[in-house]
């Protein structure tokens, strides 16, 4: 339940508070909370939805006073929530927080899933859009983009196969992509998939990729949107086939970069700006929206799995 107006706004002015915007987080992950300070636990709560949390942010918007250090962080996130411009209450929705370099699923608005994410680095971003789930494939090969090919060949490309001028590493443990890869509509070889290096989660900055998404879950993302059970994606990624198969139900997918949101535990984050995009002055970054694709016959979905997988677009 949102508090009241005026309670929420006292509490967020003094700095008290079960969902708190005053408090930043040094670090990517695992910011400590202020009850985790206390001696008794906090009390449960209902989870948020996204209603829920732009209600919140609408009201830190009008309690906090010009010039408060975390006035633009909520600003910015409202003015990024308007512009992404889909449906966030009701369907499917995976969300990447950019800012808090951490992957949601949502159903009907309601949080089902999170995960912990490595996201692009600053020189490397990873760009905000709006798109949907094509695929999810499972034990993919990896194209390396030809932005890469000369570090790749620098470091004695084993384990790669070269065809043509192009380096591909075949499917397997050592795969940059991890067993998983899910495919975004028209997002320019911008994809969520696993990873080799799972150490890499344990980091508190994770901004560290070339602009793709890891994601610490995806068998459990991926036995989600396909709704498998995950038993079921550990049996087909164990037969180390590469193979695509469609979700049946839309999945929409915003990579946002929101730089104050709530942790699991429904209190409010402030995450550092590592791409400045909330610096004064800078100009706003906008969305690329990708259209809706056109919905596939059962008898198109089943051709389209008989296909072999296309390369992946490089960065």
């Amino acid at each position: 339940m949102i508090p009241p107006r005026r309670s929420f706004a006292a509490s967020l002015l003094l700095g008290g508070l079960p969902l708190l915007l005053g408090r930043a987080a040094s670090a990517q992950t695992r910011p400590t909370p202020v009850s985790a300070r206390q001696p008794a636990p906090p009390l449960p709560r209902p989870p948020l939805t996204l209603a829920d949390i732009r209600a919140q942010l609408e009201i830190a918007r009008a309690a906090l006073p010009p010039g408060h250090r975390n006035r633009v962080a909520v600003e910015r996130t409202l003015g990024r929530l308007d512009e992404m411009g889909l449906d966030l209450a009701s369907g499917r929705t995976i969300l990447v927080n950019i800012a808090a370099a951490e992957v949601m699923a949502y159903e009907d608005g309601i949080e089902v899933l999170r995960s912990r994410a490595v996201v692009g680095a600053a020189r490397t971003r990873t760009p905000q859009m709006t798109t949907f789930v094509t695929t999810a494939r499972f034990n993919p090969p990896w194209y390396v983009p030809a932005s890469l090919t000369a570090e790749i060949r620098a470091a004695g490309a084993v384990g790669y196969q070269q065809i043509g001028g192009r380096f591909i590493q075949p499917p397997g443990p050592n795969n940059a992509l991890g067993p998983m890869r899910i495919g975004l509509e028209n997002s320019d070889g911008i994809f969520l998939h696993g990873t080799n290096r799972p150490s890499l989660f344990n980091q508190g900055m994770r901004s560290l990729s070339h602009g793709c998404v890891r994601v610490e879950r995806v068998r459990d993302f991926t036995a989600w949107l396909l709704d498998m059970p995950v038993a079921t994606v550990d049996t087909m990624l164990a037969s180390g086939r590469t193979q695509d198969v469609h979700p049946l139900r839309e999945v929409q997918v915003a990579l946002a970069y929101l730089t104050i949101w709530p942790d699991r535990t429904g209190q409010f984050v402030v995450h550092p700006d590592r791409y400045g995009m909330d610096a004064p002055g800078v100009r706003q970054v906008g969305f690329r929206r990708v259209l809706r694709p056109l919905p596939m016959t059962t008898e198109q979905m089943e051709a389209a799995a008989r296909q072999p997988p296309p390369e992946d677009d490089p960065l």
